[in-house]
């Protein structure tokens, strides 16, 4: 018996004996729960769960002793990494956190390349892929962190927003939305030819979600997954309008294409994210705090 299973043991005792919340927490399966559970008491030769009806009720005595000596040597481990981390090289060691190409040409174009060169004994690894690939990655803990528009689809995932501001609607200056003073209504936006990122981004379906909770219909014209190709068809076709976030269009060139806040506003949070309940190396937790008090710092500016 290894430490992770007496830490699934305490964390189905720690949830009343439900196996469904248990594998929501431990982010397993109920299934493979369940099957930790039949293969350890049979290895081990004990009854560690009363059963009724197919159901786990309760600890046998053996089961409550196992618990309370485990939750010592539990508490001991997490004592003992703790220990380690206070001794290790807090700059030192590999971490892999992925970022959505977007977010770090916008958001982290400045702040990758001064942890770099802060933290040369850091190997920062960028893993590029869209929200839903990052989380499933981080669930698999395939990278130690994720940069993701909030809010995550996932509850076992823990959200640090590092940075504010909003989705915007972008045209052509010839366009009809350049009369209009102040943000633009979803009403009025659905009227249009919608030009925006495909549907592997967050904000694609954040947008559907707010044009349906309008009833509204959008007429999608195109979706790629090049911002600066939404921009350039907007600034080249009177028709069109673009849905991206405000400070994505701060990078483009073109003169004659402008952009309004939605209304209601259409904000966009950027977080900083991490596996709830999963160990952490002191380089990991170095590195998110970084860029935690990075963006705090610029915030407060």
């Amino acid at each position: 018996m290894d430490i992770h299973q007496i830490q699934y043991l305490i964390t189905i005792v720690d949830n009343d004996f439900n196996l469904t919340k248990s594998a929501r927490v431990l982010n397993v399966s109920q299934p493979a729960l369940s099957k930790l559970i039949s293969e350890l008491e049979n290895v081990e030769q004990i009854q560690i769960f009363t059963r009724g009806k197919g159901r786990i009720t309760g600890l046998t005595p053996t089961g409550e002793d196992l618990i309370k000596h485990g939750r010592t040597i539990s508490q001991d481990y997490n004592d003992l990494l703790k220990s380690i981390d206070e001794r290790s090289d807090l700059k030192r060691g590999t971490v892999k956190i992925g970022i959505a190409p977007v977010i770090i040409s916008t958001v982290f174009n400045r702040a990758i390349p001064k942890f770099i060169q802060e933290n040369p004994q850091i190997d920062l690894q960028i893993v590029e892929k869209g929200a839903y690939e990052l989380q499933k990655k981080l669930i698999l803990q395939e990278i130690d962190l994720a940069v993701l528009v909030s809010p995550a689809t996932y509850p076992s995932i823990q959200e640090k927003i590092i940075y504010n501001d909003s989705v915007a609607v972008w045209f052509n200056k010839n366009h009809r939305f350049n009369k209009i003073k102040g943000p633009i209504p979803f009403e009025e936006v659905a009227k249009e030819k919608i030009v925006t990122l495909d549907d592997s981004f967050m904000v694609t379906f954040q947008t559907n979600q707010k044009f349906s909770q309008k009833d509204l219909s959008p007429n999608y014209f195109f979706k790629t997954s090049s911002w600066d190709l939404i921009l350039n068809i907007c600034q080249e076709m009177d028709d069109t309008v673009g849905i991206i976030a405000s400070p994505i269009g701060e990078n483009y060139a073109g003169t004659n294409i402008e952009h309004r806040d939605f209304d209601p506003k259409f904000p966009w949070s950027i977080s900083l994210c991490n596996l709830k309940d999963v160990y952490q190396n002191a380089a990991i937790k170095y590195t998110q705090n970084w860029f935690i008090d990075y963006f705090k710092e610029l915030q407060n500016k």
